[in-house]
């Protein structure tokens, strides 16, 4: 008797809704440890109860995401990508060119400038454009793969059109400046393009010229120079990595306690986001850094099992570049937090206060769930 060629929906079935308990404990803990880190700060805690709402809003996303067949996302990827991209230069328009013809409290309400950088685009609502480009570059990416097929393996027909849109993309994004998530989507579409078959010598050209102006960037801006020494002497460079890596000490195998650490009494700025693994090592100890760990672990797991067995190679590039995405997040963040590389301001992925990034992260969750949930099931005639 011969062997079915597709296979049970329901065989399928435990690893979307191991995937689902995983994004929800990961969202559950990251809004309870906000809250521990925002508990004496006035910002903090305005920051964790906008987290807490966000969350709600996100879940019922996630939900909607998930029972609406992902090739929709196919159809729409170049308008998505199209709409990234006009956000993305309206930010990288230099302030002294808009000065010139308007007046100069326009851009501010537009464009407003936080912490050194232009990222936030205010319309009605504040959104943050680059975090919107993780899905839909992935997105458009994916369905461009999916069309040329073996032709990516050709250099002038396939890979370097592709990598064109990447690196233009990344490069406004670096323009803002934040280097960090162009690094992100510029490894994460890399790895998708990978993952299709293009050939490894195509691709060694550009990942070296990355590296070259990653390099060039930290060394000539000052303040990426000031990270990189604080990355090599934490505690005589930057106080915030040296209380990093003081809270992550102080919390022993089991941690002082939920709440009881003094990240949230000011000793740690931004503990509720760019610190927030932190805050998890000092009052959840080991046993709680494992239990991230694991949780994160099991996203990639799952999330690489679905690539495998999706029933298109759409799907297949799209929750890879998903599941690279959330996990290339996580471990940066990690490695910040424990100075094994300069800081770079990233959140952690589902945990860390922001509006925008927990409700993206949640919403390709399901989007990638939305992929499991569909193999095992012959793919629409289009």
């Amino acid at each position: 008797m011969s062997t079915p060629s597709v296979r049970h929906p329901g065989e399928f079935r435990w690893e979307t809704r191991l995937l689902a308990v995983v994004t929800l404990t990961l969202t559950g803990f990251g809004v309870a440890n906000c809250l521990a880190a925002g508990t004496y700060l006035a910002t903090s805690y305005r920051e964790a109860t906008q987290q807490a709402l966000a969350a709600l809003v996100g879940g019922v996303i996630f939900i909607i995401a998930a029972y609406t067949d992902y090739q929709l996302w196919r159809r729409l990827a170049k308008p998505l990508l199209y709409a990234t991209i006009a956000g993305l230069i309206v930010l990288a328009i230099p302030a002294v060119i808009w000065r010139k013809r308007l007046a100069p409290g326009f851009i501010e309400a537009i464009v407003p400038l936080k912490l050194g950088a232009r990222r936030w685009l205010r319309l009605g609502i504040q959104l943050q454009i680059s975090e919107i480009a993780r899905f839909t570059l992935a997105a458009w990416v994916s369905m461009r793969l999916a069309e040329m097929g073996t032709k990516v393996r050709s250099l002038q027909e396939g890979f370097l059109p592709i990598v064109g849109v990447i690196a233009a993309t990344a490069g406004l994004v670096l323009v803002e400046p934040s280097v960090t998530m162009a690094v992100v989507l510029t490894a994460t579409c890399i790895a998708i393009v990978f993952t299709a078959g293009a050939r490894i010598p195509h691709l060694l050209a550009p990942v070296a010229v990355g590296f070259a102006g990653l390099a060039a960037i930290m060394l000539i801006d000052p303040v990426r120079a000031k990270r990189l020494l604080a990355f090599s002497e934490p505690c005589a460079a930057i106080d915030q990595v040296c209380n990093s890596l003081i809270g992550i000490g102080s919390g022993g195998i089991t941690g002082l306690g939920f709440g009881r650490g003094s990240a949230k009494l000011g000793h740690l700025p931004f503990s509720y986001s760019d610190f927030l693994f932190s805050v998890v090592a000092e009052e959840w100890g080991f046993v709680g850094v494992i239990f991230v760990g694991i949780c994160f672990g099991l996203f990639c797991w799952m999330g690489f099992r679905i690539a495998k067995t999706a029933r298109d190679p759409f799907g297949t590039f799209l929750a890879s570049g998903i599941t690279l995405g959330i996990g290339v997040s996580a471990f940066m963040h990690a490695a910040v937090v424990t100075n094994l590389m300069p800081a770079t301001g990233l959140t952690l992925p589902f945990m860390s206060a922001g509006r925008v990034s927990l409700i993206l992260c949640l919403f390709s969750a399901g989007v990638l769930v939305s992929i499991g949930r569909r193999r095992g099931r012959p793919a629409r005639e289009k």
